[in-house]
């Protein structure tokens, strides 16, 4: 099993035009037996889990196709769904910002020699920081595997080998 990390990256290159590469998708997707779902415009694709199989940290596979002299460099992105990847945006930033005003204000108070409560709000945002990053990392871990599918469907639709891998 691969190291966890937070939105891994694909990285390989197919002997197919671009049009190709995402006609072979966009078939392979349409199928019945296949447990995907995806959207697709020219250059792009995106692959997700079907909503009755989905859990809150399911991910979405973001595709982008490429002209590349050997064929197509397909470049591929794993991540939560759009809902989420901003709900923890506005967390860090809302951490952050109050670990920030925390800092400010607990410096003025400590600066006129008045009692610095506010710096409490520093220690406060790094534990809310800290642990909004291992809920993201135990998120990505419950949805590895669905990752782990996803990458194996994509390299089996393009028939891609180790070789082929750019990282």
């Amino acid at each position: 099993m691969k190291k966890i990390q937070i939105r891994p990256r694909i990285r390989f290159v197919v002997p197919f035009t671009p049009e190709e590469t995402l006609n072979r998708i966009r078939s392979q997707i349409e199928k019945d037996s296949v447990p995907f779902t995806g959207t697709f415009r020219t250059g792009y694709a995106t692959i997700r889990i079907p909503e009755d199989e989905q859990h809150y940290w399911s991910p979405e596979l973001t595709i982008g196709l490429e002209k590349h002299e050997k064929g197509t460099l397909v470049r591929g992105l794993f991540g939560p769904k759009p809902a989420v990847w901003t709900l923890f945006a506005s967390f860090y930033a809302l951490s952050s910002f109050v670990g920030f005003i925390g800092l400010m204000w607990g410096s003025s108070q400590w600066s006129l020699g008045l009692s610095p409560y506010a710096l409490w709000a520093v220690p406060i945002a790094i534990l809310l920081l800290g642990s909004a990053y291992a809920i993201a990392y135990v998120g990505q871990k419950l949805g590895h595997e669905q990752i782990e599918t996803m990458q194996a469907f994509l390299k089996e639709t393009l028939a891609v080998s180790e070789h082929q891998k750019i990282e």
